[in-house]
């Protein structure tokens, strides 16, 4: 018998906004929302 194992994420994705007073207080802010067990794919400032 042989047993495997897979690791597997959803592909839905979500956008997050966040403010601060400065770019790593607006980031740490954005940081804060992200769910557990989501992965960050990439952080850019907003117009």
């Amino acid at each position: 018998m042989v047993k495997v194992k897979g690791v597997i994420r959803p592909m839905e994705t979500r956008e997050l906004e966040a403010e601060g007073e400065d770019y790593a207080a607006a980031r740490e802010a954005l940081l804060a929302q992200v769910p557990e067990g989501w992965q960050v794919l990439s952080v850019m400032t907003a117009r």
